[in-house]
């Protein structure tokens, strides 16, 4: 009988260990299919610039946005990991900051700041271009103000309507924080650049139209990009099952389907987003801010602009000359 339980107790032991070694085979797997720090090449005509795809995607991300899961193919694949990307990205005068994920996600936010440091220390005249709807951290925000004249950054702010932005955009910073941030970015010299996209001109009835433009103006923004945005089927589903009175009047507006650089699906009427476009920059004009339209998405306008919306069509720097990639 004894001889009997020995064989169960080993039999057990057997299978523990098999158990056991199955688990480390498969976080040795996830291990090496962890997405790593990327280098790929410029995805919009408009910045002729390098991407930097960060390692940690958005698990919250904007109904909006169709990119966050984006993959990318050896064909536009510059370099990977961080010493790779230090010896690629030196060459090019400046880089997106970046158009996939937020490089400053918990995750991302010290990879954002070692690599920038990095790049400066080697390159000290590399122009970032950094998007973020997160809150920068106070020792980034201060090597960015190091590099002030270096350096291109833009906060990305729909409304002030923390309601509506908490739907369209649930793993984002609150509005507060990202004006906030935007404060302590033009407090140390930095000419932050808003992005107010998605722009659906809708308001509460405690809202109107000049509630964004002031609050930025008194951030010391001089400067705003607007769009209207493009919506893929899938995305654009999202944001009518929100049930967002002003999100789903907004939505079942965008009426012409589009096709452009990274996407097709709806959008609002040329002559509609005309006519929103210079309604928004007529007011932020108002507050002191120079309002330009993004031809990312709206490069219909770039061939009919019979009302001369100001457009922004080029990623612009005094560092960047003739050429934008440097050797």
């Amino acid at each position: 009988m004894l001889e009997f339980l020995n064989v169960i107790k080993c039999k057990q032991k057997y299978n523990y260990l098999k158990i056991y070694v199955s688990i480390c085979k498969i976080l040795v797997n996830m291990k090496s299919k962890k997405v790593k720090l990327k280098l790929v090449k410029s995805m919009y005509p408009c910045q002729d610039v390098p991407v930097v795809v960060m390692p940690k995607r958005c698990h919250n991300p904007c109904l909006y946005c169709d990119l966050y899961n984006k993959e990318f193919g050896p064909d536009t694949l510059i370099a990977t990991g961080r010493e790779e990307i230090l010896e690629h990205i030196v060459r090019f005068k400046g880089a997106y900051f970046s158009a996939v994920m937020d490089t400053f996600l918990d995750g991302n936010a010290q990879i954002t700041h070692n690599l920038l440091e990095q790049i400066w220390n080697i390159k000290s005249d590399f122009v970032p271009l950094i998007v973020t709807k997160q809150i920068i951290p106070k020792n980034t925000i201060e090597l960015l103000c190091e590099h002030k004249d270096n350096v291109v950054v833009q906060i990305s702010i729909p409304s002030l309507n923390n309601d509506l932005v908490s739907l369209l955009e649930p793993g984002a910073a609150l509005v507060e924080n990202r004006l906030k941030t935007i404060k302590a970015l033009t407090s140390g010299g930095i000419k932050v650049l808003a992005v107010i996209m998605p722009w659906f001109n809708v308001y509460d009835k405690h809202e109107s139209i000049k509630d964004l433009p002031r609050a930025l103006s008194d951030s010391g923004v001089l400067r705003a990009i607007i769009g209207t945005g493009v919506l893929p089927e899938r995305q654009r589903n999202l944001l009518l099952n929100t049930r967002n009175e002003l999100i789903v009047n907004a939505v079942n507006r965008m009426t012409e389907k589009h096709i452009v650089t990274t996407k097709k699906g709806h959008t609002f009427p040329l002559e509609i987003r005309e006519n929103m476009f210079l309604k928004i920059i007529h007011t932020l004009n108002e507050f002191g801010i120079i309002g330009r339209v993004c031809t990312a998405d709206n490069l219909d306008l770039t061939q009919n602009n019979k009302l001369n919306v100001p457009l922004c069509t080029k990623f612009r720097h005094h560092s960047f000359k003739k050429d934008l990639i440097g050797k």
